[in-house]
Protein backbone atom coordinates (compact mmCIF):
# COMPACT_ATOMS: atom_id res chain seq x y z
CA UNK A 1 0.00 0.00 0.00
CA UNK A 2 2.78 2.29 0.93
CA UNK A 3 4.52 1.84 -2.27
CA UNK A 4 1.26 2.14 -4.30
CA UNK A 5 0.82 5.30 -2.62
CA UNK A 6 4.31 6.34 -3.46
CA UNK A 7 3.86 5.94 -6.88
CA UNK A 8 0.66 7.21 -6.59
CA UNK A 9 2.16 10.35 -5.09
CA UNK A 10 5.01 10.99 -7.39
CA UNK A 11 2.81 10.10 -10.66
CA UNK A 12 0.65 13.27 -8.86
CA UNK A 13 3.89 15.21 -9.22
CA UNK A 14 4.90 14.71 -12.36
CA UNK A 15 1.38 15.17 -13.41
CA UNK A 16 1.44 19.04 -11.86
CA UNK A 17 4.98 19.89 -13.50
CA UNK A 18 3.86 18.94 -16.85
CA UNK A 19 0.79 20.87 -16.15
CA UNK A 20 3.37 23.69 -14.63
CA UNK A 21 5.61 23.57 -17.80
CA UNK A 22 2.65 23.24 -20.54
CA UNK A 23 1.16 26.64 -18.85
CA UNK A 24 4.62 28.31 -18.71
CA UNK A 25 4.98 27.51 -22.33
CA UNK A 26 1.79 28.62 -23.21
CA UNK A 27 2.05 32.20 -21.25
CA UNK A 28 5.61 32.79 -23.11
CA UNK A 29 3.73 32.85 -26.82
CA UNK A 30 3.54 36.71 -26.83
CA UNK A 31 2.12 38.42 -29.88
CA UNK A 32 2.98 41.84 -29.92
CA UNK A 33 1.41 44.57 -33.73
CA UNK A 34 4.76 46.01 -34.56
CA UNK A 35 3.16 47.62 -37.59
CA UNK A 36 -0.42 48.94 -38.42
CA UNK A 37 -0.94 49.48 -42.77
CA UNK A 38 -2.59 52.89 -43.14
CA UNK A 39 -4.53 53.81 -46.79
CA UNK A 40 -1.31 54.57 -48.25
CA UNK A 41 1.42 52.80 -49.44
CA UNK A 42 2.57 49.89 -48.27
CA UNK A 43 -0.93 48.40 -47.72
CA UNK A 44 -2.33 45.16 -47.96
CA UNK A 45 0.52 42.93 -47.44
CA UNK A 46 -0.54 39.76 -49.31
CA UNK A 47 2.77 38.00 -48.79
CA UNK A 48 5.49 37.21 -45.92
CA UNK A 49 8.39 38.75 -44.71
CA UNK A 50 12.01 38.28 -45.27
CA UNK A 51 14.18 39.04 -42.21
CA UNK A 52 17.95 40.42 -42.62
CA UNK A 53 20.95 39.77 -40.43
CA UNK A 54 20.44 43.06 -38.85
CA UNK A 55 17.13 42.24 -38.07
CA UNK A 56 15.11 44.38 -40.90
CA UNK A 57 11.90 42.80 -42.40
CA UNK A 58 11.22 43.68 -46.02
CA UNK A 59 7.78 42.57 -47.99
CA UNK A 60 5.50 43.81 -50.90
CA UNK A 61 2.06 45.09 -50.89
CA UNK A 62 0.76 44.60 -54.58
CA UNK A 63 -2.33 47.37 -54.06
CA UNK A 64 -2.14 50.44 -56.59
CA UNK A 65 1.01 48.26 -58.71
CA UNK A 66 2.27 47.63 -55.82
CA UNK A 67 5.44 48.23 -53.66
CA UNK A 68 8.57 46.55 -51.99
CA UNK A 69 8.75 47.95 -47.92
CA UNK A 70 11.25 47.76 -45.31
CA UNK A 71 10.53 47.64 -41.64
CA UNK A 72 13.20 49.09 -39.49
CA UNK A 73 13.05 49.44 -35.85
CA UNK A 74 14.04 52.89 -34.98
CA UNK A 75 14.11 54.07 -31.00
CA UNK A 76 11.92 51.16 -30.04
CA UNK A 77 9.42 51.62 -32.65
CA UNK A 78 8.63 49.97 -35.69
CA UNK A 79 9.06 52.64 -39.13
CA UNK A 80 8.09 51.24 -42.90
CA UNK A 81 10.27 52.41 -45.96
CA UNK A 82 9.27 52.37 -49.32
CA UNK A 83 12.32 50.74 -51.40
CA UNK A 84 10.52 50.60 -54.84
CA UNK A 85 7.37 51.46 -56.70
CA UNK A 86 6.04 49.48 -59.56
CA UNK A 87 4.21 51.40 -62.31
CA UNK A 88 2.62 48.17 -63.95
CA UNK A 89 4.33 48.82 -66.76
CA UNK A 90 7.80 47.39 -68.55
CA UNK A 91 9.35 47.48 -64.53
CA UNK A 92 6.01 44.94 -63.57
CA UNK A 93 3.28 45.66 -60.97
CA UNK A 94 1.69 43.79 -58.85
CA UNK A 95 3.99 42.14 -56.49
CA UNK A 96 2.59 38.91 -54.93
CA UNK A 97 6.16 36.96 -53.56
CA UNK A 98 7.96 37.74 -50.64
CA UNK A 99 11.32 39.05 -51.74
CA UNK A 100 14.97 37.21 -51.11
CA UNK A 101 18.27 38.02 -50.53
CA UNK A 102 21.46 36.86 -52.42
CA UNK A 103 24.83 36.86 -50.86
CA UNK A 104 25.80 40.60 -52.08
CA UNK A 105 22.46 42.24 -50.30
CA UNK A 106 20.23 42.50 -53.52
CA UNK A 107 16.69 41.76 -53.42
CA UNK A 108 14.68 39.11 -55.98
CA UNK A 109 11.26 38.66 -56.44
CA UNK A 110 8.34 38.66 -59.43
CA UNK A 111 5.47 40.41 -60.17
CA UNK A 112 1.94 39.17 -61.37
CA UNK A 113 1.34 41.80 -64.23
CA UNK A 114 4.18 44.49 -66.09
CA UNK A 115 6.49 43.71 -68.40
CA UNK A 116 5.49 42.45 -71.75
CA UNK A 117 2.59 44.09 -73.77
CA UNK A 118 3.22 42.68 -77.30
CA UNK A 119 2.34 39.10 -76.81
CA UNK A 120 -0.95 37.89 -77.65
CA UNK A 121 -1.01 35.57 -74.27
CA UNK A 122 -0.84 38.43 -72.09
CA UNK A 123 -3.60 40.85 -73.05
CA UNK A 124 -3.60 44.97 -71.90
CA UNK A 125 -1.72 43.68 -68.24
CA UNK A 126 1.53 42.11 -69.02
CA UNK A 127 2.89 38.54 -68.10
CA UNK A 128 5.02 39.86 -65.00
CA UNK A 129 8.60 40.11 -64.91
CA UNK A 130 11.56 38.82 -62.70
CA UNK A 131 13.36 42.10 -61.04
CA UNK A 132 15.79 42.64 -59.21
CA UNK A 133 16.50 45.33 -56.53
CA UNK A 134 19.91 46.47 -55.44
CA UNK A 135 21.25 49.40 -52.72
CA UNK A 136 23.54 51.95 -53.02
CA UNK A 137 25.65 53.49 -50.73
CA UNK A 138 23.06 56.26 -50.18
CA UNK A 139 20.61 54.28 -49.25
CA UNK A 140 18.64 54.18 -52.75
CA UNK A 141 17.46 50.86 -54.26
CA UNK A 142 17.52 50.56 -58.31
CA UNK A 143 15.43 48.34 -59.87
CA UNK A 144 16.23 46.18 -62.78
CA UNK A 145 14.05 43.67 -65.06
CA UNK A 146 16.09 40.50 -65.30
CA UNK A 147 13.42 38.73 -67.50
CA UNK A 148 9.96 39.53 -68.84
CA UNK A 149 7.94 36.62 -69.43
CA UNK A 150 5.60 36.51 -72.89
CA UNK A 151 2.92 33.61 -70.89
CA UNK A 152 4.03 30.90 -74.23
CA UNK A 153 6.52 28.78 -73.55
CA UNK A 154 8.24 30.54 -70.95
CA UNK A 155 5.04 30.63 -68.94
CA UNK A 156 3.44 33.83 -66.95
CA UNK A 157 2.05 35.53 -63.86
CA UNK A 158 4.21 33.96 -61.14
CA UNK A 159 1.65 34.96 -58.44
CA UNK A 160 2.27 31.89 -56.48
CA UNK A 161 5.75 31.45 -55.30
CA UNK A 162 8.96 33.07 -54.32
CA UNK A 163 12.03 32.69 -56.14
CA UNK A 164 14.65 30.54 -54.76
CA UNK A 165 18.69 31.00 -55.36
CA UNK A 166 21.23 27.96 -55.63
CA UNK A 167 24.73 28.18 -54.66
CA UNK A 168 25.82 28.89 -58.42
CA UNK A 169 23.68 32.67 -58.36
CA UNK A 170 21.05 30.95 -60.36
CA UNK A 171 17.57 31.91 -59.85
CA UNK A 172 14.44 29.13 -60.18
CA UNK A 173 10.68 30.16 -59.43
CA UNK A 174 7.42 28.96 -60.80
CA UNK A 175 4.87 30.27 -63.69
CA UNK A 176 0.65 29.19 -62.80
CA UNK A 177 0.43 29.83 -67.20
CA UNK A 178 1.94 29.48 -69.99
CA UNK A 179 3.59 26.45 -70.96
CA UNK A 180 1.78 24.00 -72.55
CA UNK A 181 -0.48 26.47 -73.64
CA UNK A 182 -2.95 23.89 -75.69
CA UNK A 183 -3.11 21.08 -73.59
CA UNK A 184 -6.38 19.60 -73.05
CA UNK A 185 -5.90 19.74 -69.64
CA UNK A 186 -5.63 23.01 -69.14
CA UNK A 187 -8.81 25.42 -68.57
CA UNK A 188 -9.20 27.29 -72.71
CA UNK A 189 -5.17 27.81 -73.75
CA UNK A 190 -3.66 29.70 -70.66
CA UNK A 191 -1.03 26.70 -70.34
CA UNK A 192 -0.38 24.49 -67.26
CA UNK A 193 2.39 26.30 -65.56
CA UNK A 194 6.34 26.38 -65.88
CA UNK A 195 9.42 25.79 -63.50
CA UNK A 196 12.37 27.97 -64.99
CA UNK A 197 15.42 29.02 -64.46
CA UNK A 198 17.56 32.70 -64.93
CA UNK A 199 21.37 31.67 -64.96
CA UNK A 200 23.54 34.85 -64.68
CA UNK A 201 25.86 35.26 -67.49
CA UNK A 202 29.55 36.75 -67.81
CA UNK A 203 27.81 39.37 -69.84
CA UNK A 204 25.90 41.03 -66.95
CA UNK A 205 22.39 39.49 -68.62
CA UNK A 206 20.15 36.78 -67.39
CA UNK A 207 19.64 33.48 -69.92
CA UNK A 208 16.34 31.86 -69.54
CA UNK A 209 16.03 28.13 -69.46
CA UNK A 210 12.56 26.21 -68.94
CA UNK A 211 13.32 23.44 -66.22
CA UNK A 212 9.65 21.82 -66.44
CA UNK A 213 6.61 22.48 -68.50
CA UNK A 214 3.51 20.94 -66.65
CA UNK A 215 0.88 18.93 -68.38
CA UNK A 216 -1.53 18.99 -65.91
CA UNK A 217 -1.82 15.50 -66.04
CA UNK A 218 0.61 12.89 -63.65
CA UNK A 219 2.60 16.33 -62.83
CA UNK A 220 -0.06 18.48 -62.63
CA UNK A 221 -0.73 22.03 -63.13
CA UNK A 222 -0.21 25.33 -61.60
CA UNK A 223 2.82 24.91 -59.33
CA UNK A 224 4.00 27.24 -56.61
CA UNK A 225 6.34 27.48 -53.97
CA UNK A 226 9.53 26.11 -54.58
CA UNK A 227 12.08 25.29 -52.09
CA UNK A 228 15.96 24.00 -51.59
CA UNK A 229 16.37 21.03 -49.49
CA UNK A 230 20.01 20.16 -48.18
CA UNK A 231 21.23 18.17 -50.35
CA UNK A 232 20.32 20.55 -53.48
CA UNK A 233 17.12 18.84 -54.79
CA UNK A 234 14.34 21.43 -56.16
CA UNK A 235 11.17 20.57 -54.40
CA UNK A 236 7.71 22.51 -54.89
CA UNK A 237 3.81 21.89 -54.76
CA UNK A 238 1.31 21.94 -57.57
CA UNK A 239 -2.32 21.51 -57.71
CA UNK A 240 -3.81 18.43 -58.44
CA UNK A 241 -3.14 15.95 -61.35
CA UNK A 242 -6.04 16.28 -64.32
CA UNK A 243 -7.70 18.42 -61.73
CA UNK A 244 -7.13 21.29 -63.59
CA UNK A 245 -8.06 24.42 -61.42
CA UNK A 246 -11.47 22.90 -60.08
CA UNK A 247 -11.19 23.28 -56.65
CA UNK A 248 -11.76 21.34 -54.59
CA UNK A 249 -11.00 18.69 -56.83
CA UNK A 250 -7.37 19.22 -57.21
CA UNK A 251 -6.04 18.11 -53.92
CA UNK A 252 -2.37 18.68 -54.76
CA UNK A 253 1.10 17.17 -55.02
CA UNK A 254 4.79 17.51 -53.86
CA UNK A 255 7.08 17.07 -56.93
CA UNK A 256 11.34 17.21 -57.09
CA UNK A 257 13.40 18.33 -60.07
CA UNK A 258 16.36 16.76 -60.12
CA UNK A 259 19.23 18.14 -63.61
CA UNK A 260 20.30 14.96 -65.69
CA UNK A 261 23.39 14.39 -67.58
CA UNK A 262 22.32 15.61 -70.66
CA UNK A 263 20.82 19.27 -68.97
CA UNK A 264 17.38 18.44 -69.28
CA UNK A 265 15.47 17.94 -65.70
CA UNK A 266 13.51 15.24 -64.34
CA UNK A 267 10.27 15.80 -62.54
CA UNK A 268 9.50 12.95 -60.17
CA UNK A 269 6.26 12.94 -58.21
CA UNK A 270 7.27 12.94 -54.43
CA UNK A 271 3.23 12.13 -53.16
CA UNK A 272 -0.04 12.91 -54.45
CA UNK A 273 -2.67 13.84 -52.04
CA UNK A 274 -6.47 12.55 -51.96
CA UNK A 275 -7.97 15.27 -50.26
CA UNK A 276 -9.05 13.01 -47.42
CA UNK A 277 -7.27 12.38 -44.21
CA UNK A 278 -4.15 13.11 -46.04
CA UNK A 279 -4.87 16.62 -46.80
CA UNK A 280 -4.63 18.43 -50.01
CA UNK A 281 -3.58 22.13 -51.48
CA UNK A 282 -0.15 21.80 -50.53
CA UNK A 283 1.27 25.27 -50.59
CA UNK A 284 5.42 26.05 -48.65
CA UNK A 285 7.53 23.31 -47.85
CA UNK A 286 9.87 23.50 -45.50
CA UNK A 287 12.57 20.76 -44.09
CA UNK A 288 14.31 19.38 -41.07
CA UNK A 289 17.94 18.47 -41.06
CA UNK A 290 17.14 14.49 -41.62
CA UNK A 291 15.59 15.99 -45.23
CA UNK A 292 11.83 15.04 -44.18
CA UNK A 293 9.31 17.13 -46.16
CA UNK A 294 7.10 19.42 -43.44
CA UNK A 295 3.88 21.23 -45.00
CA UNK A 296 0.76 22.20 -44.83
CA UNK A 297 -2.62 21.96 -46.86
CA UNK A 298 -5.77 24.06 -47.08
CA UNK A 299 -8.39 21.25 -47.56
CA UNK A 300 -8.53 17.57 -46.51
CA UNK A 301 -8.08 16.51 -42.64
CA UNK A 302 -11.60 16.80 -40.96
CA UNK A 303 -14.29 17.14 -44.18
CA UNK A 304 -17.28 18.96 -44.28
CA UNK A 305 -16.40 20.81 -40.90
CA UNK A 306 -15.21 23.75 -43.10
CA UNK A 307 -16.72 26.18 -46.13
CA UNK A 308 -15.28 27.54 -49.12
CA UNK A 309 -16.51 29.12 -52.70
CA UNK A 310 -16.78 26.18 -53.76
CA UNK A 311 -18.53 24.59 -51.09
CA UNK A 312 -17.94 22.49 -47.89
CA UNK A 313 -14.29 21.54 -47.79
CA UNK A 314 -11.89 19.67 -45.40
CA UNK A 315 -10.29 22.17 -42.37
CA UNK A 316 -6.77 21.44 -43.63
CA UNK A 317 -4.08 19.27 -42.58
CA UNK A 318 0.05 19.73 -41.53
CA UNK A 319 1.97 16.54 -43.02
CA UNK A 320 5.29 15.65 -43.03
CA UNK A 321 6.78 13.25 -46.09
CA UNK A 322 9.69 11.37 -45.31
CA UNK A 323 11.88 8.91 -47.40
CA UNK A 324 12.72 5.30 -46.28
CA UNK A 325 16.10 3.77 -47.29
CA UNK A 326 14.84 2.75 -49.84
CA UNK A 327 13.96 5.70 -51.53
CA UNK A 328 9.98 5.44 -51.00
CA UNK A 329 8.13 8.55 -49.59
CA UNK A 330 5.64 8.34 -47.10
CA UNK A 331 2.79 11.16 -45.94
CA UNK A 332 1.97 11.20 -42.31
CA UNK A 333 -0.86 13.47 -41.29
CA UNK A 334 0.95 15.66 -38.04
CA UNK A 335 -2.24 17.67 -37.24
CA UNK A 336 -5.57 17.91 -39.08
CA UNK A 337 -7.83 21.55 -38.12
CA UNK A 338 -11.38 21.01 -36.66
CA UNK A 339 -12.41 24.45 -38.05
CA UNK A 340 -13.06 25.96 -34.27
CA UNK A 341 -10.98 27.56 -31.80
CA UNK A 342 -8.04 25.53 -33.21
CA UNK A 343 -7.97 27.11 -36.62
CA UNK A 344 -8.54 25.97 -40.29
CA UNK A 345 -7.30 26.14 -43.43
CA UNK A 346 -3.43 26.73 -43.06
CA UNK A 347 -2.39 28.22 -46.78
CA UNK A 348 0.89 29.57 -45.87
CA UNK A 349 2.95 26.75 -44.97
CA UNK A 350 4.90 25.69 -41.35
CA UNK A 351 8.47 26.71 -40.22
CA UNK A 352 10.35 25.60 -37.53
CA UNK A 353 11.34 27.33 -34.32
CA UNK A 354 13.62 25.25 -31.89
CA UNK A 355 12.38 22.04 -32.69
CA UNK A 356 8.45 23.01 -33.18
CA UNK A 357 6.42 24.11 -36.19
CA UNK A 358 5.02 27.35 -36.66
CA UNK A 359 2.21 28.20 -39.27
CA UNK A 360 -0.95 30.22 -39.78
CA UNK A 361 -4.78 29.98 -40.56
CA UNK A 362 -6.72 32.44 -42.21
CA UNK A 363 -10.14 30.82 -40.38
CA UNK A 364 -11.23 29.62 -37.43
CA UNK A 365 -10.27 30.88 -34.20
CA UNK A 366 -13.26 33.53 -33.84
CA UNK A 367 -13.11 33.87 -37.37
CA UNK A 368 -10.04 35.70 -37.84
CA UNK A 369 -7.48 33.47 -38.12
CA UNK A 370 -5.08 32.16 -35.57
CA UNK A 371 -1.10 31.40 -35.29
CA UNK A 372 -0.60 27.83 -34.29
CA UNK A 373 2.11 25.78 -33.20
CA UNK A 374 3.13 21.83 -33.23
CA UNK A 375 5.04 20.54 -31.01
CA UNK A 376 6.56 17.21 -31.00
CA UNK A 377 5.85 14.09 -28.08
CA UNK A 378 7.58 11.70 -26.72
CA UNK A 379 4.83 9.07 -28.64
CA UNK A 380 6.04 10.01 -32.08
CA UNK A 381 2.66 12.41 -31.94
CA UNK A 382 2.48 16.17 -32.32
CA UNK A 383 0.23 18.45 -30.33
CA UNK A 384 -0.99 21.77 -31.37
CA UNK A 385 -1.24 25.42 -29.25
CA UNK A 386 -2.84 28.21 -30.69
CA UNK A 387 -0.44 30.82 -30.27
CA UNK A 388 -2.16 33.42 -30.84
CA UNK A 389 -5.95 34.00 -31.81
CA UNK A 390 -6.57 37.29 -34.03
CA UNK A 391 -9.88 39.44 -33.14
CA UNK A 392 -9.65 41.82 -36.31
CA UNK A 393 -8.24 44.63 -34.55
CA UNK A 394 -4.48 42.78 -34.33
CA UNK A 395 -4.78 41.54 -37.75
CA UNK A 396 -6.82 39.41 -39.62
CA UNK A 397 -7.03 36.67 -42.35
CA UNK A 398 -2.72 36.00 -41.98
CA UNK A 399 -2.60 33.87 -45.01
CA UNK A 400 1.60 34.30 -45.60
CA UNK A 401 4.00 32.02 -44.55
CA UNK A 402 5.89 33.18 -41.22
CA UNK A 403 10.00 33.81 -40.74
CA UNK A 404 11.76 32.91 -38.31
CA UNK A 405 14.70 35.72 -37.25
CA UNK A 406 18.11 34.44 -35.38
CA UNK A 407 16.63 34.55 -32.16
CA UNK A 408 13.54 33.03 -32.33
CA UNK A 409 11.64 35.05 -32.70
CA UNK A 410 8.66 35.05 -35.32
CA UNK A 411 7.25 37.56 -37.74
CA UNK A 412 4.21 37.61 -40.18
CA UNK A 413 1.87 39.77 -41.71
CA UNK A 414 -2.00 39.56 -42.02
CA UNK A 415 -3.88 40.65 -44.75
CA UNK A 416 -6.91 42.64 -43.29
CA UNK A 417 -7.29 44.03 -39.53
CA UNK A 418 -5.43 46.26 -37.79
CA UNK A 419 -6.73 50.03 -35.51
CA UNK A 420 -10.25 50.23 -36.82
CA UNK A 421 -11.06 51.46 -39.42
CA UNK A 422 -8.34 51.18 -42.03
CA UNK A 423 -8.40 47.41 -41.91
CA UNK A 424 -5.45 47.51 -43.92
CA UNK A 425 -3.77 44.82 -42.31
CA UNK A 426 -0.58 44.65 -39.68
CA UNK A 427 2.53 42.90 -39.35
CA UNK A 428 3.46 40.80 -36.19
CA UNK A 429 5.71 39.33 -34.04
CA UNK A 430 5.65 36.38 -32.14
CA UNK A 431 7.63 36.45 -29.12
CA UNK A 432 8.52 32.48 -27.70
Amino acid sequence: MSTLRSSSLWITVLAVMVMAMTSTSMRAQTETTIYDFGSTSPTYPRNGLTVDAAGNLYGVSAYNNGVVYKLSLVSGAWQATVLYTFTGKSDGGTPYATPVFDSAGNLYGTTEYGGNFTSPYCGTVGCGVVYKLSPSSSGEWTETVLYAFTGGKDGGFPIQGNVVLDKAGNIYGSNVAGGNIYSLSCQNTSGCGVIFQLQPMASGKWKFNVVHLFSGGWDGVGPAQLAFNSAGLLFGSAAGAWGGWEFPNAPGLVFHLTPTASGQWKDTVVYSFTGGTDGGLPSNLTFDKAGNIYGAGADGGTINNCWSGYGPIGCGVVFEISRSSTGKWTETPLYAFTGGSDGSQPDGGVVFDKGSLYGTTWGGGTGSGVVFQLTPTTGGTWSETVAHTFSGSDGSIPVAPLAVDSSGNIFGTTLYGGSSPSNYGVAFEITP
